[in-house]
């Protein structure tokens, strides 16, 4: 399969392999996979098992996964009214222009708050609402990568040892790392390219396949280890089996005690293994069709979710609402999950493409709306989600739906980058009254020297990003009057941050003039 920016036509045929596509943001990076013969386009939050087409050309199913790759509601709007109201208008809008069945977002903003939206149907009669949970698909490993980044934290495993020691398969390599498994180097057969894991599917929509099952999918290798980036989610099915052997629990288990409940993210289970405290909406999907018509999968054809979840497992199973995933995003990027060792390690990068690169299950990229970004999103049978965090406002941003006929490059260059302008625009202003009340940061602008206040340890620690995101300047804070040097910084408009044990307590805008 083949896929570009805009919507197009997709054939399969039954007696084809089936080809999956996952997809970096504007990028133009195109490899070709030899061992399998196809051509695989990255965008970038990505994929899961991608399940979406347009329409097949036999009625027979021919499920292809890639796992992971309106009622206006509102609920919980903690920002100004006028914040809200824009982000409310923007986000009605770009749901109706693409079309999209039902959909959640929400949108944390630190030290102004949570905004969150629902859009569209579960089906006829039945709104979307924000407490509705939905398949978050890839972005499953951003929360595996975290929890490997923890346990190594506690001294129970190395990212650097070799995966030997805890897997025995014919078709994986003793000698990859576990880091080469979560930056996607370790050059493994992604077991969602097996045409085989159809029948899995189609055995039994209900059935709960143990993680252990799956690896019967994984063929040879297409790379030795440590070679170039190339996306899998073999790769996460290992690290999950690695979880359950180093902690001596269930992979769920030890999410939840290590990750959900410390961060008190409550709306966040994995499926089947875990049920939601609340509703799953109805997925919609022409991948049962068989004519490209987009369907009510539960009410057609009886569809569960157990068999397609259990088969993504640490690669793609989680469930969660909008505002759950948009709150880990915020926690993780602002350092209340990992210390600062091992975010250095989430984010050290295998390079994609110029200005994209992939750390430890998330993506980073260098221009979204001119600004670095990182993220992770997913795609399954009737869900394909969004998230980002950008650095330099703090801002993380979610979208769910509940469908697959909408592309991970609509929704995160349409969709998200839509709301993000208005995070831009709100947030620059409101940096700006932070700089009143929080700390005394002056002259602004300044030429060559800053002078930082500090009343009573309210901050520990001054950062200055580019509007690009990245740090030009980064040093300790004592209590008092502080004189920092800013005459390696050239003029322009910059993010200043102040940081007290790891939390982010005062962001404003300031301006450089030489």
């Amino acid at each position: 399969m083949q896929r570009n920016s805009q919507a197009e036509t997709i054939h399969y045929k039954i007696d084809q392999m089936p080809v999956f596509t996952d997809q970096i943001n504007q990028c133009t990076l195109h490899r070709k996979n030899h061992a399998v013969g196809r051509t695989v386009v990255f965008y970038p939050a990505m994929m899961a098992f991608l399940c979406t087409m347009k329409y097949m050309t036999m009625k027979k199913l021919f499920i292809l996964i890639a796992l992971l790759a309106g009622s206006g509601q509102s609920a919980q709007a903690q920002l100004n009214g006028a914040y809200t109201q824009r982000l409310n208008d923007v986000f009605d809008s770009v749901c109706n222009r693409f079309n999209i069945k039902g959909a959640t977002a929400a949108i944390v903003v630190p030290g102004q708050g949570i905004w969150e939206r629902a859009h569209g149907i579960s089906h006829p009669g039945m709104p979307i609402t924000n407490d509705m949970y939905m398949g978050i698909s890839s972005n499953t490993k951003t929360y595996f990568a975290v929890l490997m980044l923890k346990l190594q934290e506690q001294g129970k495993l190395d990212l650097d040892d070799t995966i030997g020691q805890w897997i025995q398969h014919a078709n994986v390599p003793g000698s990859i790392t576990i880091r080469q498994l979560l930056n996607h180097t370790s050059g493994l057969y992604s077991y969602t390219s097996n045409p085989d894991i159809n029948n899995y599917i189609l055995a039994d929509f209900t059935k709960v396949w143990p993680a252990d099952s799956v690896l019967n999918l994984v063929k040879a290798p297409l790379t030795a280890p440590g070679g170039a980036w190339d996306y899998s989610n073999t790769n996460y099915l290992l690290a999950g089996l690695i979880i359950r052997s180093v902690t001596g629990k269930t992979m769920q288990q030890a999410l939840r005690d290590e990750i959900l409940t410390p961060q008190g993210l409550n709306e966040t289970y994995f499926f089947p293994q875990e049920t939601p405290a609340g509703t799953i909406p109805h997925s919609w999907s022409a991948n049962l069709s068989g004519n490209g018509t987009h369907e009510d999968l539960i009410a057609v054809h009886n569809y569960s979710h157990n068999a397609m979840f259990s088969l993504a497992s640490s690669a793609g199973a989680i469930m969660a609402t909008a505002k759950d995933n948009a709150l880990f995003w915020d926690k993780l990027m602002s350092g209340q999950i990992l210390n600062s060792s091992s975010m250095t390690e989430f984010e050290t990068l295998v390079p994609i493409s110029m200005g994209q690169g992939y750390g430890l299950g998330v993506f980073k990229l260098n221009s979204f709306n001119g600004r670095t970004i990182v993220s992770h999103g997913g795609t399954n049978i009737g869900f394909i989600n969004e998230n980002i965090h950008e650095k330099a406002s703090g801002v993380s941003i979610t979208i769910l739906t509940n469908q697959d006929s909408i592309s991970n490059n609509i929704l995160l260059g349409g969709c998200i980058a839509a709301l993000h302008k208005v995070t831009i625009q709100y947030t620059d202003v409101a940096d700006f009254e932070n700089s009143k009340t929080q700390l005394a940061v002056y002259p602004n602008p300044s030429r060559d020297m800053l002078k930082v206040g500090v009343a009573n340890n309210s901050a520990e620690q001054l950062t200055i990003y580019d509007m690009a995101g990245r740090m030009v300047l980064n040093t300790v804070l004592q209590n008092g009057e502080n004189q920092v040097s800013i005459t390696g910084i050239g003029s322009g408009t910059y993010i200043l941050t102040a940081i007290k044990e790891t939390r982010t307590v005062h962001r404003q805008t300031i301006q450089v003039v030489k």
